[in-house]
């Protein structure tokens, strides 16, 4: 009951219950349903060790934390309650997904089922945009200026909820760009079609509609990561470059450049932030605090988290994203060098199941989890080489490998348009670390202890790295 509450919780919270009027919206029906999919979700938390095995976990608890500290240390104690109130709706997308979904079968389910809320939010915007579907909900008309004064204007799709923003909308789509080829069977041509490549070409319709200029970049870096394996890097770069000339031609930003002029009053904010963080370098300003200083946000994942969070909720918020794509990273080059197979599921109708790792030669990890089910699982590992390890083959189920592609792709959209948005609480960054967290922990200990002990320098050179950038951008 806690998965399916889960996938509810996620397919409602993008659809947005905005969308149905403020009478509904008013009852904050998104609240209830977080308290009941808890109380289903204990059982989870409780029998299951993929909450607690994650290092995620671990870091996103302590982010909240830190939130917390940032409002003490300004001398707000009732920001406290104030600010968890903002923050843990798109915490517990996270909490929920690593909780619940427990094997592949459900985190297939989960993907799936997020991305078909995206694809009715897409549908929905599209009938807005021809059609005046919702009035104003689902497109934005945005003001062209040339020297303060007004030159044209552009409509652009957005969605409803945290994804009434354009650019907001544009990344969600992005990252359900990568993730519905989950769905990709092969051979099979007209299931292909049908749910990959339609839904494919409709996501990039609405993401050309929102004519976001960070959608662009993002779209470019995907195209050069994903084709980088398959062409070589000068072939990709150059195929990319076209990409990139071919959506500036269809004016892919709808008349807005790129530019440092353009751009203009993000480097001020990112400045703004700089000195936000000086004045308060390890707690930070406080949380939603950062426009009380200056007349926009940060446009700026980082330099938002680092201007309010200060040194401490910023190295937390780079941890998760360094962790995260060090273990999707790691699975990925093992795999590619052959040195790790996965045995999992051996899950015949029952909630629990006997699962174990296999890495290196001899393998050196396992664990147990007790099946409910009367049918008998028989796995072993061994202890030594040349005894073999062995699981009922009818019902074993191995992550595939292209998932992990997947997932590190869909992470690397998020902070790409991170990179030009404020999004470090929004509920899509969540979402995307819960899913890549829940493969990460259904394939098995990607993180091992010589990597744990690196994560913390591998997080500072990150945030070192970054700060400078900003700073020498802001200079320059």
């Amino acid at each position: 009951m806690g998965f399916i509450l889960t996938a509810v919780y996620i397919v409602v919270t993008i659809i947005s219950p905005d969308q149905f009027g403020p009478g509904l919206a008013s009852y904050h029906p998104l609240l209830f349903l977080a308290g009941i999919t808890f109380l289903f979700s204990l059982p989870s938390i409780f029998s299951y060790t993929y909450l607690r095995s994650s290092i995620q976990t671990y870091l996103l608890l302590a982010f909240i934390f830190a939130i917390a500290l940032s409002e003490v240390a300004n001398g707000w104690f009732g920001g406290v309650v104030a600010s968890w109130q903002v923050f843990l709706p798109s915490a517990a997308v996270f909490f929920f997904i690593v909780a619940n979904v427990t094997s592949i079968h459900r985190l297939k389910i989960l993907t799936l089922a997020a991305i078909a809320a995206c694809l009715v939010v897409v549908v929905e915007a599209l009938c807005g945009y021809y059609a005046g579907f919702h009035g104003e909900m689902f497109v934005f008309r945005q003001n062209l200026y040339l020297q303060d004064e007004v030159v044209g204007q552009v409509t652009r799709l957005r969605g409803a909820g945290f994804l009434n923003d354009p650019n907001d909308f544009a990344q969600i789509l992005l990252m359900a760009v990568p993730l519905i080829l989950i769905a990709w069977q092969r051979g099979r041509v007209v299931a292909n079609s049908l749910f990959v490549l339609v839904p494919t070409a409709l996501l990039f319709w609405a993401i050309y509609l929102t004519h976001s200029r960070g959608a662009l970049i993002s779209v470019a870096v995907l195209a050069l990561m994903a084709g980088r394996k398959r062409m070589g890097t000068t072939a990709s770069v150059v195929l990319t470059t076209l990409l990139v000339l071919g959506m500036f031609a269809l004016d892919f930003t709808g008349g807005r450049g790129i530019s440092a002029v353009e751009g203009g009053d993000r480097i001020e904010a990112w400045a703004s932030g700089l000195e936000m963080f000086k004045s308060a370098p390890l707690f930070g300003i406080g949380f939603g605090n950062f426009t009380d200083f200056n007349d926009i946000t940060a446009h700026n994942s980082f330099v938002l988290c680092l201007g309010e969070l200060g040194l401490v909720g910023a190295t937390l918020w780079v941890a998760l994203l360094v962790t995260t794509m060090t273990g999707l990273s790691r699975i990925i080059r093992q795999q590619e060098r052959g040195k790790i197979e996965p045995m999992h599921e051996a899950n015949v109708g029952c909630e629990e199941y006997s699962v174990g790792w296999l890495v290196g030669n001899p393998p050196l990890f396992q664990e147990i989890v007790p099946c409910s089910d009367e049918s008998p699982i028989t796995t072993a590992i061994a202890a030594a080489p040349g005894v073999e390890a062995r699981i009922d083959r009818a019902h074993q189920s191995i992550v595939p490998k292209h998932w992990f592609v997947i997932m590190r792709l869909t992470l690397v959209s998020f902070i790409t348009t991170g990179w030009f948005l404020s999004r470090s609480y929004s509920t899509t960054m969540y979402l995307v670390l819960g899913l890549a967290t829940a493969a990460i922990a259904l394939h098995g200990r990607a993180i091992e202890s010589r990597i744990l002990s690196r994560w913390v320098s591998f997080t500072l050179a990150a945030e070192a790295m970054a700060i400078m950038f900003i700073y020498g951008i802001v200079r320059l």
